[in-house]
């Protein structure tokens, strides 16, 4: 930009003193150069057209679907498809929620005529949701240095960026009634001996291939008793601004939060119900969680929805009173979380709220239920480290 204005500056000067020579003396000469002078900034508007009728861009990504955090290749080109080299070409990515590697708005291209410069380079999405990447827009220049034209893509790149999958080996943060579920592994019963013959809808794990072979047809193990108390899951579903920037590291991070606890927990035999939104998952060690996680990728936040709803849900089904304890992952510690924590310690369930929060420094929490313990998940640091 500093460039830019003192050109124009040293043009306009040149002008001036070509108009003097006019004025003073006069001849051909003095003539040839004030027009010279005065066609400088028309040729270079007419280059600059010139380079968006005849400059193309491509690009793609390795897939239209992308996992938050994790690098994913991305190929652009840039492509001059005159016999005029264009410089001074500037790229200017999407950089609200993406990030390309190795590249800057800052570095100038320059294109020689009928070629084209293409880049591979990653792609990292921060936050799950819908939306652009890539190439937002393209910055022409003259040869002059006179004049900018900013061409905003007109096919951005959109992608579905489902939320990543994080692995804990351990929970930094637990108290004794979590402890206790963690040690009982909460294991299903042992099958009997029975067996009756196989028909379409049993689980294929309980069938007994050995009996199977001396009876002549798929014969499936019974199963007995009840399935010890598992863990339950309330998932805030709402949505409390309308401003990406705002919801999408928040609703990120919850999505993050409910999944990495539904590995952890599912990974220890210890099977999780989840609840969010009008809906609920089931997940178990050997079942659920790929219809969980399609379920968490699709799931829209919604101004509509509030966590006091989804706990009326959870306690209208009767499997709620008999779990061991019931985590809440929220956004806000408000009145409606509050009433909603009072509720499931009525019904003596013990609650652990993780709450998601972009709030730096402390938090003035107060009346806390005697059921409940909170724990504060920051959204830009390591869910491994926090939680």
């Amino acid at each position: 930009m500093v460039t830019m204005r003192r050109n124009r500056i040293i043009l306009f000067m040149l002008w001036i003193l070509s108009l003097v020579g006019i004025s003073f003396y006069g001849g051909e000469v003095s003539y040839r150069i004030f027009e010279l002078i005065t066609l400088i900034p028309v040729i270079s508007v007419i280059y600059i057209l010139f380079m968006l009728i005849c400059f193309k861009i491509y690009q793609r990504p390795e897939g239209r679907e992308v996992i938050a955090g994790r690098p994913a290749p991305f190929y652009f080109t840039l492509q001059n498809e005159s016999f005029f080299t264009f410089s001074g070409v500037r790229v200017i990515f999407y950089s609200s929620f993406s990030t390309i590697s190795g590249l800057s708005d800052t570095v100038e291209y320059e294109l020689k005529p009928r070629s084209g410069i293409k880049k591979e380079t990653r792609l990292l999405c921060r936050y799950r949701g819908e939306y652009d990447v890539g190439i937002k827009s393209i910055v022409f220049q003259d040869f002059f240095r006179l004049f900018t034209v900013t061409y905003r893509n007109r096919e951005p790149f959109r992608v579905i960026v489902k939320p990543d999958i994080i692995y804990l080996n351990t929970l930094a943060n637990t108290d004794p009634v979590l402890n206790a579920v963690l040690e009982t592994k909460s294991e299903q019963t042992e099958p009997d001996l029975l067996m009756r013959e196989y028909v379409p809808g049993d689980d294929i794990r309980f069938i007994n291939w050995k009996a199977s072979a001396g009876y002549g047809k798929l014969m499936i193990r019974e199963r007995s008793g009840t399935r010890q108390n598992g863990i339950g899951m309330i998932m805030d579903p709402l949505r409390e601004s309308k401003n990406p920037e705002v919801y999408l590291p928040l609703e990120n991070r919850i999505l993050e939060t409910v999944i990495a606890l539904n590995v952890y927990f599912s990974k220890n035999n210890i099977p999780v119900t989840t609840w969010y939104g009008g809906a609920k998952s089931v997940v178990e060690k050997d079942s659920g969680f790929e219809s969980f996680y399609d379920a968490m990728s699709s799931f829209s936040f919604s101004p509509e929805l509030t966590v006091s709803r989804v706990v009326e849900e959870a306690l209208s089904e009767g499997s709620v009173f008999s779990l061991k304890v019931l985590f809440m992952v929220l956004h806000s510690w408000d009145s409606n979380a509050e009433s909603a924590v009072f509720k499931l310690g009525s019904a003596g369930i013990p609650v652990i709220v993780y709450l998601v929060t972009d709030t730096t420094g402390s938090l003035s929490i107060e009346h806390i239920p005697g059921n409940a313990s909170l724990i504060r998940i920051p959204v830009d640091k390591s869910l491994a480290e926090v939680i």
